[in-house]
């Protein structure tokens, strides 16, 4: 073909072929952002893709095809436009090749893209997995460098072309723009999780004391019934109660029982992420409440307002992570949390890890204890104001238990003491708990005897009530003085003992647990209010039976209907209310109860 003549088909082409490599270029370039957004900035989202073999590094395999397959388009294309259009026998040559090299790269392209089954994958993915901008944004990117391919090969397969004027290429970068921003829209608006939660939060409302003495029944809830007892979990928070099921938290207010915020995944019965009860624990030293979420990770919550603090996914890139989960290197060291009111890890040595429940973010780690001396994760409790510590240390007749407080805020340690426990031997001998209001028990089994250890809060370790005297003694229920049950030493077929122990004068005051017509009272479970203790008893149908705080006297009582089948009891007090939980025997239908 002669000059004439290639001049005359390049006018008859028009500038339509530049065109449409300019908009190719733009879209090649824009699936190339999307997939660096997909892998870098979407990346650090908790979604354990890797635990699914076929869906592994789907996402990955995705950025990857893109970023080759639009590495590739852009280099032929530079060398066909800067090697190939110089007019002569050998740019014509190299034009050809790149033609011929442009539509076998184009070939794979599309081969990749069909081959890496992208609908059935992303349908699984979606099912199992929260919904995240990472596969999505992977997606828009592929397509977009192939579409942008194909124009470019257009262009580069026209051999000459009249040049465009301002006007078309500006057109070109709108055709080439508008496909990508719109890729990205979808692609965000696809990985948008929120779509699939229920969140309503609440404002701070007032304080509420606890009643000084027993009123009439507030409120009463009736819980959805559960399959199993592993399906919901109460906490108490400062404000109320949490209700964690497999769908979410909900806080009800301590006062009225009324629902003031809650978090709900919708369509849980559709896929596989879903709240894990067992796991939620409410920090009231801190106002936060934790939960974890299958296939999401941890997430954390103002218990006061409901607000969203953090999740797992905040700290992906973070070397002083919180737990990441059940895949996590936390769980595989089996570090389990702190049993308490603020938020640490232990190791199954004893090794304490503080965090910041309001951001989740470490804050020190305690040393192990001495060669000497053993400690395990169930040996770790967090008031209030002090981390402790029970260790064993020594063997045989010179065993001791040595309690370590910790200070929360540095790590430092405030205080150690040690008691002798002769013949201390499993970890099973040492149980260590705390209670609602921040006291800590801990007991001792040791040489056929055992010590009772009660830990008063804000106090040094050197006043803690220590007790060798009582046999099966449980806490109940702890303020400034403490509420126990001991087996009666009149023989083991009489009611236990109820007495309360006064923390600051380590005196004690017994409860007449005699009916007014003299036969013995046994008591399920109990709670200590500023004036009176207040327990649910069995005697032809259930009451509340109330004694007075200082004296032990027989006070009055209020009977309370329960639901049949009633097999476990929870007596405790919230913001605004004594609460009565109440459970058959499956732990799967359960009553909330207030009371004035």
């Amino acid at each position: 073909m002669s000059d004439d003549q290639s001049t005359e088909h390049a006018r008859s082409q028009g500038p339509w072929p530049m065109v449409a490599g300019l908009a190719g270029a733009v879209l090649v370039a824009g699936g190339v952002v999307l997939a660096l957004y997909s892998q870098f900035v979407a990346a650090p989202i908790p979604v354990p893709f890797d635990s699914y073999a076929e869906t592994g590094d789907f996402p990955a395999r995705l950025v990857r095809g893109t970023l080759i397959f639009a590495g590739a388009i852009v280099l032929i294309g530079a060398v066909v436009l800067v090697r190939g259009r110089r007019g002569d026998e050998r740019g014509a040559g190299i034009t050809a090749s790149g033609v011929l090299a442009l539509l076998a790269v184009l070939i794979g392209g599309i081969v990749f893209a069909v081959t890496a089954h992208i609908p059935s994958t992303y349908q699984r993915l979606t099912s199992v997995f929260v919904v995240t901008p990472r596969v999505p944004s992977a997606i828009a990117a592929l397509t977009l460098a192939v579409l942008g391919a194909v124009l470019i090969f257009v262009h580069v397969a026209t051999p000459t072309a009249a040049a465009p004027r301002r006007s078309a290429l500006a057109a070109a970068l709108v055709v080439g723009i508008v496909p990508v921003l719109g890729a990205a829209g979808i692609a965000v608006r696809l990985g948008d999780d929120t779509a699939a939660t229920d969140h309503a939060t609440a404002d701070p409302g007032p304080d509420a004391a606890v009643p000084a003495v027993l009123g009439p029944e507030r409120f009463r809830l009736q819980l959805p019934a559960a399959r199993s007892n592993k399906d919901t979990r109460i906490v108490f928070t400062g404000t109320g109660f949490v209700v964690s099921t497999r769908v979410g938290i909900t806080l009800y207010d301590g006062v009225t029982g009324a629902e003031r915020w809650h978090y709900r995944r919708l369509g849980v019965s559709a896929d596989n992420v879903e709240n894990v009860p067992n796991e939620t624990r409410a920090f009231p030293g801190e106002n936060v409440v934790l939960t974890y979420w299958a296939k999401r990770g941890w997430m954390a919550f103002d218990s006061v307002t409901g607000e969203l603090l953090w999740t797992e996914g905040d700290f992906t890139r973070e070397s002083n992570v919180i737990i990441r989960g059940y895949l996590s290197d936390f769980t595989r060291a089996n570090d389990v949390i702190v049993r308490g009111h603020l938020l640490a890890t232990t190791s199954a040595r004893g090794t304490v890890t503080r965090y910041d429940a309001r951001t989740g973010r470490s804050m020190w780690t305690t040393p192990t204890e001495p060669s000497d001396c053993a400690s395990t994760s169930e040996r770790v409790v967090a008031s209030m104001t002090t981390i402790y510590r029970a260790a064993t240390c020594g063997a045989g007749e010179t065993a001791t238990v040595a309690v370590t407080a910790f200070d929360p805020q540095s790590g430092e340690v405030r205080d150690r003491r040690g008691l002798p426990t002769p013949r201390v031997e499993s970890s099973a001998d040492i149980e260590v708990r705390v209670l609602d209001s921040g006291f800590v028990w801990m007991t001792c089994r040791h040489d056929g005897a055992g010590t009772e250890l009660l830990l008063p809060p804000n106090a040094p370790l050197s006043s803690a009530i220590v007790d060798s005297r009582r046999d099966d003694l449980r806490v109940h229920a702890a303020d400034n003085d403490v509420l126990v049950s001991s087996a009666n030493p009149g023989g083991y077929m009489l009611p236990d003992r109820w007495e309360v122990l006064s923390a600051a004068e380590g005196e004690s005051t017994e409860l007449d647990m005699t009916t007014p017509d003299g036969r013995a009272q046994y008591a399920e479970a109990a709670a200590l209010l500023a004036d009176q203790i207040v327990a649910i008893t069995l005697d032809g149908g259930y009451t509340l039976r109330t004694w007075d705080r200082s004296t032990g006297r027989a006070g009055p009582v209020l009977p309370v209907t329960l639901a049949q089948g009633t097999r476990s009891l929870r007596f405790t007090t919230t913001a605004g209310s004594p609460v009565l939980i109440a459970t058959d025997r499956e732990h799967r239908n359960i009553e909330v109860i207030g009371f004035g």
